[in-house]
């Protein structure tokens, strides 16, 4: 999930094809407005066999309703059809 935050802070659709189903895509592409500067914070194993993943994110600096505090992004990933891990589903973003 690394490589989704780095794909996504580069604006890189290419390489965001790669980790992202095409709903969790259109999705991450809508955020750019609210949240830059996306960090993997943490997964956590669900009983399913998917992740959940939360992100930290900073706030655009012309958003001047933000306090400093960070964002935070919470989505599920699960596994590939081919080796690796597709974000699916979007959860949650602040």
């Amino acid at each position: 999930m690394t490589y989704l935050a780095a794909a996504y802070n580069a604006k890189n659709t290419v390489d965001l094809n790669h980790v992202t189903n095409p709903a969790a895509r259109a999705q991450l592409n809508h955020m750019h407005s609210m949240a830059v500067n996306l960090k993997l914070d943490h997964c956590i194993r669900r009983p399913e066999g998917d992740y959940e993943c939360t992100f930290d994110h900073q706030f655009p600096s012309s958003d001047r309703t933000r306090g400093p505090d960070p964002g935070r992004a919470v989505f599920l990933v699960g596994p590939a059809a081919t080796p690796g891990w597709y974000m699916t589903v979007y959860e949650s973003c602040n």
